[in-house]
Parts: structure tokens; C-alpha cells; sequence
């Protein structure tokens, strides 16, 4: 396996530039696809003086900022393991200037960057932390299946200290600290301020917390959240927002759930209590654009590069790395339960049972030429075929932002090209409002696939018309149509059984 992508300014991802030039919030939507870049990204690149310790405070943040400010959720957790040193550095690299950091404590008083109390859902290890020692914690392997096997094994990150974090980021970005572990709370605080970074850290605290009045009292920003859309109603919102100062302070309420973003109405009456909103675990750029339209001042975002804008679009894919890439995203990037396999031979797979199997490629936009001419070639493979020889192997693209594709949604406007399983090949659109799609032309029969041997296929779009063909037998499908021109791609089995590998993605 090769050596994977790194992450930052020198690796094979690096982020933009933008300078000093002052942007509008709808020129950036409009430039990513409803992403906004980190007001503050260039601090500290290249030709800035380094950040000395201590001096990234949260007045400093406040002052760079500007509006739709982003934080880094858990590190950068859809792409790097959540809350590890790696994870942290990841964001720094793609410009962060704010990051979220959880904290448990050990049973001899370790503290450890972690959000849940026990290891068994994020380490190979399993028991509650406050009752191990660090001898033994400290062995615990992070297992983040659906950021791909470059993260596992030997090569899986260790969890990190809190002291070692804070001794290698707490000076660089604003620190959104909470202790998970009740009892964790003051060593947290004392750690913080013996490194001289209490100017630089925001206490996190849930609406149960009773902790908002000492850290009141010691003079921190406060960062007040709801965590599940079943406790965000508008009455716990109001009681939320008594405890918060809108000077200082933030009312964070979550962004999405199994998918579903935030209803407007709850956004709108966090909005109402005048405390600045953020809101957390965006992984979207539509998302994202989504919220901030509706008021909110910043967004906790788990991809902090691709949100951000910060990290440049890809023409092919890296799968050989053996890890998914900023903006690659499947139904849920937070779940497990949505992972994609990685059959080897640089592929990833497309094996989820019982229901429809796709992957956003938000690495790829905003493409080169998006009205077109751009070329996308790609291989697909038959590794278990499905019951019904009418399901196909799916390229949808020309949407305009990157919401989750799936067949019949009805969402958005674009088109869908098909390899079925009995050999047709055919193009059809799909528009917002309407389950049924149309299709354009007439199918061509190339075929139908072979379990186990690759069928290289590619789309072009001109300004005017649309070209779907299979490689090895020529079979291809030209229409007139010029509707749709949008950035985003997805990729899928329509199928709810069977398993595809897709591999050699490009785009030229």
C-alpha cells in the first residue's frame, strides 16, 4: 500500500491562499458550492510570523474572524480519527483557528482527549476510562472503519494526552475545551491555566452542566450546547440562553441528525435569544450554507478542509492510500454502519445490505470546468451480483450543491448515467420535486457484466450534450442537454444487495 495523503499546506491536499482580500459570504457560497472559507485561514501561513505561545487568544479570534467562522469538530473527525493529535494538527494544517476538544480523565488522573466516557465504540480496547489507569489506556488503538484501512492496525493513532495537545496546538488556535468526565472538569482547568492558556480557551458545557457559573466566574467564554435535536426544543433553548451572556458567550444546537438537518424553526429560535448560534457536526457544504443563511454565526464542522474550502479540489482519486479524502462522503460520514469497503487493488466498495449504497465525491468539485467540457472516467467491477438484473451501477452528477444522492429522493436536479446489471447502458435526469426520472435517449446494450472483471467506463459533458460509454465494448449513449452543469458527483449500486467495487477514478 502506498504512503497515504498528508494534510496541510506542504502535503498532497494543500489549502488556498486567499491573502488579505476581504470576501463576501455570497461570493464564497457561490465559489464552493455553499462553502465558506475560515475567515481567518492564512493566520499564520506563509510569509506571517509564527504564532508565539500564548498569543492565539480568543480576543485575537474574535477580532479575525468576520462571519460564518468555523471550528474543528473533534479535530477534523470525518476524515483524520476523532481527537487525536493527528486529527487536531489536520485541522490546523486546513486553516483552522478554533478547535473542539473533549476531555475523560483516568483512574490516577490522566487526562485524555476523548468524547466518550468508555473506549469501546472508538479503540480496540473496551471499559470505562475513569476506572482503568493509563497504563492500560494508554495501549488503546483508535478503529475508525469508515476513514478506511490507512487508520487501522499498527498505523491506527494512539489516544492523545491532554497535556501533549495543549503543549503542541494550545497556543496556535482557540481552544473549545469539555470535560466529558464531571470530575475531570477542574484538573482540566488547572492543566489550562499552568500552560497560560486560559486567554486562549472557551469552556464547552451541556445544558445540564452545572458547571456554567464557576466557569463564569473565572472569567471563560462559555460555550452552551444542546446534543440531540430531542432535547432541542425552544423551551430548553430559552433556558440554555439565560445562562449565556451574548457578549461573550455561545448557544450551540446540532446541525443534523441520522441525516436530517436541524428545522428551521429551532434554528430560528436559538436565533431569537440575540446569543450568538453555532451549530455543530456539519459535514456538508449545502449544509452548511444552509444554516448559516439562517442566521447562525459560526458552525462546529467535521471536515474543517473541504467546508473551509481550504483544501484543493482532486482530479483523481486516492483510494491506493487506503483513505477517503475531505469532501468524500457517504450517507452518514459520522456512522460507521455507512462505511465503504476497501476491496484493495486502489478500490473502494459498494457493499451496504438492505438498502441503496452511494458515495459523495466532494473531493472532485468544484470541477475544472464545470459547464463543460470535462471528462470523468472510471471502472467498475460486479463482485456479487445483485437479485435483480434491473439495478445499475450509477453515475449521478450536474447537481449544484452536494447533497446526499440516493434513486427517487426527488431532491435535486441533475442526471443519473447506468450500467444495469443485464448490460444497458442509458442517461437519464432527475429534478427536484419528482421521484420518477426521465430518461434521454435510447439504452444501448453493451453487455451484461461479469462478476469479478473491471468495465471501464466514461462520461463527457460538452456545454451542450452528454456522451456515456463502455470502453471495452464502445457501447455509448450521446444527448442533446444542456440543463444541469452543477459541481457535484455521486457514485452507487441502486441495488439493496450485491457488492461493486469502483476504482481508476479521473477527471480531465
Amino acid at each position: 500500500m502506498s504512503d497515504p495523503p498528508r494534510y496541510g499546506r506542504q502535503g498532497s491536499l494543500p489549502f488556498a491562499t486567499w491573502g488579505d482580500r476581504a470576501v463576501s459570504r455570497r461570493s464564497l457560497l457561490r465559489a464552493f458550492g455553499g462553502a465558506v472559507v475560515v475567515a481567518s485561514a492564512t493566520a499564520g501561513c506563509q510569509g506571517e510570523a509564527p504564532v508565539r505561545a500564548g498569543d492565539y487568544t480568543v480576543a485575537r479570534w474574535v477580532a479575525e474572524r468576520g462571519t460564518g467562522y468555523l471550528i474543528g469538530h473533534r479535530g477534523a473527525g470525518d476524515v483524520v480519527p476523532e481527537h487525536t493529535l493527528e486529527a487536531y494538527e489536520a485541522a490546523l494544517g486546513w486553516g483552522a483557528k478554533a478547535l473542539e476538544i473533549s476531555v475523560v480523565r483516568t483512574l490516577d488522573g490522566v487526562l485524555v482527549c476523548q468524547h466518550d466516557l468508555t473506549l469501546d465504540r472508538t479503540t480496540d480496547l473496551s471499559g470505562t476510562i475513569s476506572k482503568l489507569p493509563w497504563s492500560q489506556v494508554q495501549n488503546a488503538r483508535l478503529q475508525v472503519p469508515r476513514l478506511g484501512p490507512r487508520w487501522s492496525g499498527e498505523r491506527a493513532p494512539r489516544l492523545s494526552r491532554l497535556e501533549d495537545v495543549l503543549a503542541k496546538v494550545g497556543s496556535r488556535a482557540v481552544l473549545c475545551l469539555e470535560a466529558k468526565d464531571h470530575e475531570a472538569y477542574p484538573a482540566m482547568v488547572e492543566m489550562v491555566e499552568q500552560q497560560r492558556l486560559k486567554e486562549s480557551a472557551v469552556i464547552k458545557l451541556h445544558v445540564s452542566s452545572t458547571r456554567f457559573a464557576e466557569a463564569k466566574e473565572a472569567g471563560y467564554p462559555v460555550f452552551g450546547y444542546l446534543g440531540s435535536f430531542f432535547e432541542t426544543t425552544p423551551a430548553r433553548i430559552k433556558e440554555l440562553a439565560a445562562r449565556l451572556d451574548p457578549r461573550t458567550d455561545y448557544l450551540v444546537v446540532p446541525s443534523n441528525e441520522n441525516a436530517e438537518w436541524l428545522p428551521d424553526k429551532l434554528l430560528a429560535a436559538a436565533v431569537a435569544t440575540k446569543v450568538p448560534v453555532w451549530v455543530f457536526g456539519v459535514h456538508r457544504r449545502s449544509e452548511l450554507a444552509h444554516h448559516l443563511g439562517n442566521g447562525a454565526a459560526g458552525a462546529v464542522v467535521s471536515s474543517i478542509g473541504y467546508l473551509g474550502g481550504t483544501t484543493t479540489a482532486l482530479r483523481a482519486d486516492v483510494w491506493e492510500s487506503g483513505a477517503i479524502s475531505p469532501g468524500e462522503m457517504t450517507h452518514r460520514p459520522e456512522s460507521n454502519d455507512y462505511a465503504l469497503a476497501w476491496p484493495g487493488e486502489g478500490a473502494i466498495g459498494l457493499t451496504l445490505a438492505d438498502r441503496q449504497s452511494f458515495v459523495t465525491f466532494g473531493q472532485l468539485a468544484p470541477l475544472r470546468q464545470p459547464s463543460g467540457p470535462y471528462e470523468l472516467s472510471l471502472e467498475v467491477r460486479v463482485d456479487r451480483m445483485p437479485t435483480q438484473s434491473s439495478t445499475n451501477f450509477t453515475v449521478a452528477f450536474g447537481h449544484a450543491d452536494d447533497r446526499y444522492y440516493e434513486h427517487r429522493q426527488g431532491t435535486q436536479n441533475g442526471y443519473h448515467a447506468l450500467l444495469r446489471m443485464d448490460g444497458s447502458l442509458e442517461l437519464w435526469a432527475h429534478a427536484a420535486g419528482s421521484q420518477d426520472g426521465v430518461p434521454l435517449g435510447k439504452p444501448v446494450s453493451g453487455g451484461a457484466p461479469v462478476v469479478g472483471t473491471w468495465v471501464p467506463l466514461r462520461l463527457v459533458v460538452t456545454p451542450t450534450a452528454l456522451i456515456w460509454t463502455r470502453l471495452d465494448t464502445g457501447a455509448s449513449v450521446t444527448v442533446a442537454d444542456s440543463r444541469f452543469r452543477g459541481d457535484y458527483v455521486h457514485v452507487g449500486r441502486s441495488a439493496i444487495d450485491g457488492a461493486l467495487s469502483v476504482r481508476r477514478l479521473r477527471v480531465g
